[in-house]
């Protein structure tokens, strides 16, 4: 048994320099771990509520703190549920998703150092699902930032390209030479400010024609010779873009046809679930249709639009659902309807790496990162490249 001595949570700064929250456990054994928590700008509806880091700090230091006092922490299932019982709502208000998840994620480190485990291993033990991905994750790299996570004027959020090599380490060595030919292109065009980056890393040029950045990504494919190398892909994140249904289909009917977009993720309003069935039935497959804030990692609605082929994916993100475990159930959802899955972050980031092991641990099919920029992305990198050095020496 790992008995819990004492649960702390402090304010940290996320990468948009806004405050969030870190969680230090303490065993009466004397393993230790921390776990820092993510979080988003934009979100959806249905996203479990976290609350502002002084209160959810407190919630921690309080109320979670005495009520999980002696408890096992390897006992995950039982760690989440008492977490759940004790804040009592269907939307974590009372605790605060962030001040849960902080926790939850404390837990599973502390017993993976405990065991002298991998966490991705000791995660992998926990979620006691079909591993249906046997490859390492596809790395998704936000390239050029919009919507909500820059100030580009572009209504798209996010254009990302995915590498598809076989290891992880060809993976980034491809992901960095293009994220640098794209910065020369970009400066090139738009000069010294096409530099900046966005929330995720990724540049923000002020564009107003929402499928010129694409042209650019190809650019870079082309000058690296690896047209056949990579994929492309946008999150529209289209809950926030104020264009008519018939307007967004003709944009990505457009993409699929000029750039053969691996994916689209959330292309229409969360509450618009028809548009998503309609345009996945057109498309058949090619380019995916992703759900995110449509799904917000949430067993039941991940359930409700994979029945009614809305999606052929779904992005899987802790802090939507505020547990570990609920988190893998959400993957286990997923796998049952044979969906593609992206364990992502959020473009509020920490340095915490969490989300690599996790994407190690469930067979992702892939993962978002942002771009190979910036400490908070950067450090996700280098945990999936580390993994893989566990795994299968240096490649």
């Amino acid at each position: 048994m790992l008995a819990i001595e004492k649960i702390k949570a402090r304010k940290i700064l996320d990468s948009r320099g806004e405050w969030t929250i870190e969680v230090e456990l303490e065993t009466e054994s004397g393993t230790a771990a921390v776990a820092a928590v993510p979080q988003g700008k934009s979100t959806g509806s249905e996203e479990d509520l976290s609350l502002p880091a002084e209160q959810a700090v407190e919630n921690v230091n309080k109320q979670i703190n005495d009520a999980l006092h002696g408890l096992d922490a390897s006992d995950q299932n039982k760690i989440d549920a008492t977490l759940i019982k004790l804040d009592g709502t269907p939307n974590k208000s009372n605790l605060g998703a962030n001040a849960m998840l902080g926790v939850s994620m404390a837990c599973a480190r502390a017993t993976a150092k405990e065991k002298n485990l991998p966490l991705w291993s000791h995660l992998r033990n926990i979620y006691d699902g079909e591993i249906i991905n046997k490859n390492p994750p596809q790395l998704f790299a936000n390239c050029i930032n919009g919507g909500v996570h820059a100030g580009s004027g572009l209504e798209i959020q996010e254009y990302v390209v995915v590498p598809k090599f076989n290891t992880i380490k060809e993976s980034v060595e491809f992901e960095v030479k293009f994220y640098e030919i794209l910065k020369e292109i970009l400066i090139a065009e738009f000069g010294p400010t096409a530099s900046e980056v966005g929330d995720e890393g990724g540049f923000a040029p002020h564009i107003k024609d929402n499928l010129e950045p694409l042209k650019y990504l190809k650019q870079v494919l082309e000058k690296l010779g690896a047209t056949e190398k990579a994929d492309l892909g946008i999150d529209a994140a289209a809950s926030n873009i104020k264009r008519s249904q018939n307007e967004l289909k003709e944009w990505y009917r457009r993409m699929k046809e000029e750039y053969n977009l691996l994916y689209i993720e959330d292309p229409f309003d969360e509450k618009d679930i028809e548009s998503f069935v309609s345009l996945a039935k057109e498309f058949g497959g090619r380019p995916m249709i992703i759900g995110d804030d449509l799904t917000t990692t949430d067993p039941k609605e991940i359930e409700k639009a994979a029945k009614a082929g809305a999606i052929n994916g779904v992005i899987i993100k802790l802090n939507q659902i505020g547990t570990v475990t609920e988190t893998l159930e959400a993957v286990k959802v997923a796998r049952k309807y044979n969906l593609f899955v992206i364990i992502s972050h959020r473009s509020g980031e920490t340095d915490d790496d969490f989300i690599a092991d996790l994407a190690w641990a469930v067979g992702a099919d892939g993962i978002k990162l942002g771009a190979p920029a910036r400490g908070e992305r950067v450090a996700k990198y280098n945990r999936l490249l580390e993994i893989e050095e566990e795994l299968f020496g240096n490649l």
